[in-house]
């Protein structure tokens, strides 16, 4: 997955400060879990029972947890890059006229399922980008999607990867990959 780097001149979402309830687009809200700005026209609210794409206008679109055969994160730290039109004019693999979505492989009816969201009004640290990609494809993938929708489990896979020293160094791949492991195939 390409990521186009954050410019400095804008304000990061998280600052200098960890923030146990917020990965890139991933954010906590009042005890419920979105990716995208909530408050926005199209966002994804992540459910016990699966993802909930909605898009002001329309009905709300559930996909729920055992669909999920495959799971990607498509967004860029700066916020204009993951537009529609920034979309138009951007390289990065992921990124198109679309602007910021998720891209799952889904089954029962076997189908690309590739929802839009609206980028908060800030930039996205790269590394929050990569952990929220890996912790959503790891956990899909190691057949725990349900997961996702676990309040307090997130809270804790949210905590694990912007903890310390990892948020500001960026963790490297193989521990990333071993501690969502362990904490994903973790009972209870």
């Amino acid at each position: 997955m390409d990521i186009v780097p954050a410019p400095t001149d804008q304000p990061s979402c998280t600052g200098n400060t960890p923030v146990p309830d917020r990965l890139g687009p991933l954010v906590r809200v009042e005890g419920r879990w979105f990716i995208g700005d909530h408050e926005r026209k199209a966002h994804i609210a992540l459910l016990p029972q699966g993802f909930e794409h909605r898009v002001a206008g329309h009905e709300p679109h559930l996909v729920t947890w055992d669909r999920l055969m495959d799971l990607t994160v498509a967004v860029t730290s700066n916020r204009f890059f993951s537009t529609p039109v920034g979309g138009l004019l951007t390289k990065y693999d992921g990124i198109t006229v679309h602007g910021s979505t998720l891209r799952a492989t889904v089954r029962h009816p076997y189908d690309v399922w590739v929802p839009r969201f609206i980028h908060h009004r800030c930039w996205y640290p790269v590394n929050e980008i990569l952990a929220l990609d890996a912790l959503l494809s790891t956990t899909v993938e190691l057949g725990r999607a349900e997961r996702l929708g676990d309040d307090s489990w997130l809270r804790s896979a949210v905590a694990l990867v912007t903890s310390g020293r990892h948020v500001r160094k960026g963790w490297r791949g193989y521990e990333l990959s071993e501690a969502l492991t362990d904490l994903i195939t973790r009972e209870g």
